[in-house]
C-alpha cells in the first residue's frame, strides 16, 4: 500500500490550540484504523507568542497508507485542523519506505534489508 508524508504549518497559535484535543482525538482514530502510521511535531522552531516582530509558527510530520492519493485526500480532510481552517501549508509526498521498521510495508516487502544492501552493494560495484 503506497504510503504518503504530510506536513502541516499551523501560524494562529488560538486556533490551533482550540482544535488540539479534536484533531488528537482524530490522530488516534487513524492510527487505530491503520491508517495513519506516524505522527508528530517537528522541530522547525516556534517562535515564542509575544515577542515583537516574530510570528508564531509551528509544523507536523504525519504518514499515512492509503490506497491512493485520492483516498489520502479525503482522509485529510476530515482532520479537525483542516476542517477548522488550522493549516495554513500542507505538501503530500508519495514515500517507499525501503529502510527500517515500515520496509515490510514497501514496495520491496520480504526483502530484508540485508540483500537490500547486497544489492546495492552490487550495483555500486
Amino acid at each position: 500500500m503506497p504510503h504518503f508524508v504530510v506536513t502541516y504549518v499551523h501560524r494562529d497559535p488560538t486556533g490551533w490550540a482550540r482544535h488540539l484535543d479534536a484533531h488528537l482525538r482524530w490522530l488516534v482514530e487513524r492510527v487505530e484504523s491503520g491508517q495513519l502510521r506516524a505522527s508528530g511535531p517537528t522541530t522547525r522552531t516556534e517562535a515564542a507568542l509575544g515577542q515583537p516582530g516574530q510570528a508564531w509558527e509551528r509544523t507536523a510530520l504525519l504518514v499515512f497508507a492509503t490506497a491512493d492519493e485520492e483516498t489520502l485526500y479525503k482522509i485529510v480532510a476530515t482532520d479537525p485542523y483542516l476542517v477548522e481552517g488550522q493549516v495554513q501549508e500542507m505538501t503530500v509526498t508519495r514515500w517507499d519506505p525501503i529502510f527500517g521498521v515500515l520496509g515490510e510495508e514497501s514496495s520491496r516487502a520480504g526483502v530484508s534489508d540485508a540483500k537490500l544492501f547486497e544489492h546495492l552493494a552490487e550495483l555500486a560495484r
